[in-house]
């Protein structure tokens, strides 16, 4: 119910006409498939159908969800990198099946941001800082105070070695200093219900994951990691204005295909994605489930990757995950 509720996502009739007629060299005319490279009903493939929607209204062309799941994303993700760039196969792409998958596979098959064109980035979301209430820290000064004070104490639960909530404590003890023992689950909910039960001190959840616990008080939020407030929840503060500079680590789904899609094509996509994001009936959408619009010109959003790209690689360095395979 909730999934099917989050996709309900009203026409979208009042895109510009450049968006929806056809192009030059008669693109599209067939179907369009885009790639998700995780398993059906998860938050990746809700977006991976919202983007599809999209383009499909559009562009006036069905846009079919191809669900390619396994090895952290990168069979999925390999897969497009190495389809042909003309413009029928695209995906939904993040930085973890993008930055950090292909640093924790030995082959992935792919380069994360050279091997794909980077057509547009679609919604961003947020994680937060949480402690167990009995932790007596009430912002993110006392948390490094108190971890600084008590070295070795405090555990942190992720839903996986590699993965992004993961990355954000790394994150947070290259920032600070602090020393963290990372506590890996199989699933972001296994480790919030050790959370709430106490059994360890903190994690760096997604807001949309997290947001109901913190509002029934069986968790404290100290901060969101966004570089600035979330708009779906202001009232809490950024660990950056909390005085850890330079804290940020990304988190949105964007679309990409293979590299050397015409600028013509991706440019339409683009287009297309931004005017959506535009309409109040998508942004609520993805408020809904506990996103927000995330417009870039194409040129910002390699950027961003390339920037990213580093800063994920010191991070599986300094973590010490090894790559499988």
């Amino acid at each position: 119910m909730l999934r099917r509720h989050l996709l309900a996502l009203p026409a979208l009739a009042a895109l510009p006409a450049p968006a929806i007629a056809q192009g030059a060299g008669g693109w599209p005319n067939r179907p369009i498939r885009l790639v998700v490279p995780f398993p059906p009903g998860g938050a990746s493939d809700i977006a991976g159908r919202q983007q599809a929607q999209v383009l499909s209204e559009a562009l006036g062309v069905p846009v079919v969800v191809d669900n390619r799941a396994g090895a952290g994303g990168t069979i999925g993700t390999a897969h497009v990198a190495q389809s042909p760039p003309d413009g029928y196969t695209i995906m939904m792409s993040s930085p973890s099946s993008h930055l950090g998958a292909p640093l924790l596979f030995r082959n992935p098959g792919y380069e994360g941001v050279d091997d794909f064109t980077h057509i547009a980035t679609f919604a961003s979301g947020t994680a937060m800082v949480c402690v167990h209430p009995s932790l007596p820290v009430r912002n993110i000064q006392e948390l490094i105070a108190y971890g600084r004070a008590n070295p070795g104490r405090l555990n942190y639960g992720s839903a996986g070695a590699g993965g992004a909530n993961h990355m954000l404590g790394v994150l947070f003890m290259l920032r600070t200093g602090v020393e963290l023992t990372h506590v890996p689950y199989r699933g972001a909910a296994p480790a919030l219900a050790d959370l709430i039960a106490g059994n360890i001190q903190l994690v760096f959840d997604s807001f949309s994951g997290i947001i109901g616990a913190v509002r029934a008080g069986q968790v404290r939020a100290l901060a969101v990691t966004n570089p600035t407030r979330w708009p779906l929840a202001p009232e809490f503060p950024t660990v950056q204005e909390q005085g850890v500079a330079d804290y940020n680590l990304p988190s949105f789904s964007a679309v990409v295909g293979p590299r050397g899609i015409p600028d013509a094509i991706a440019d339409r996509m683009h287009a297309a994605i931004n005017a959506a994001l535009a309409t109040p009936a998508l942004v609520e959408t993805l408020a809904r489930g506990g996103n927000a619009p995330f417009l870039n010109s194409r040129a910002r959003f390699l950027e961003i990757m390339q920037e990213q790209r580093g800063t994920w690689r010191e991070l599986v360095r300094v973590s010490g995950v090894q790559p499988e395979g």
